[in-house]
């Protein structure tokens, strides 16, 4: 029974590391490659690391505000409705029933969660209403790669997610704060299956 355990926590372990190293790759990509070429060459952190430096790409996007409402409120769906929720419901935990439903449905909502902020970064930074909330989705990026050792080396744990929830929730109140609430939409199945 107890090789099962053991079994079932790796299994745990390797498919949140894998969304959740998805998610990272996700986030950051959204500086695009001149950025982080630029700094890698000047050895100084990117635009979007900077303050302010997030409102620098202002109307490269067409419908900026719509897309993001779009785009923030399906990732933050997807990583409250699969990912937190049914983490707080001991879902994912040995022996639960459905627990590989859960698991499941978790990798496809961390991989969709991912590339959704990454295009909601895009339209935030496009928009100069919103090209302040750039600083908070750095925010989450950082704290979804401190997730990912935490989850590699087995002492992941619930206020981790915690910290992660509070910093998609900051995400979500801030956009609201600037008059572009993003509720969050619960994604399809096909929307998980397909990463769009």
């Amino acid at each position: 029974m107890r090789g099962k355990t053991v079994s079932g926590n790796r299994v745990l372990r390797l498919l949140v590391s894998a969304a959740v190293a998805v998610a990272v790759v996700g986030l950051t990509a959204g500086c695009g490659p001149k950025a982080a070429a630029s700094a890698v060459a000047s050895g100084t952190p990117s635009a979007s690391a900077s303050a302010g430096a997030g409102c620098q790409q202002v109307g490269t996007v067409n419908f900026d505000k719509t897309k993001f409402v779009l785009h923030a409120g399906l990732a933050f769906g997807a990583f409250h409705h699969f990912i937190y929720a049914p983490f707080k419901a001991g879902s994912f935990t040995s022996g639960a029933k459905g627990r590989t439903s859960a698991l499941v449905k978790a990798g496809l909502a961390g991989l969709f969660t991912a590339h959704e902020m990454s295009v909601a970064k895009t339209d935030a930074e496009s928009s100069p209403t919103l090209c302040k909330l750039v600083a908070p989705f750095d925010q989450a990026s950082s704290a979804i790669g401190g997730l990912v050792s935490k989850i590699k080396n087995g002492s992941a744990s619930s206020s981790d997610l915690d910290k992660l929830n509070g910093q998609v929730n900051t995400l979500q109140s801030s956009a609201a704060a600037d008059g572009d609430a993003a509720p969050d939409q619960i994604p399809s199945a096909t929307q998980l299956a397909t990463g769009s």
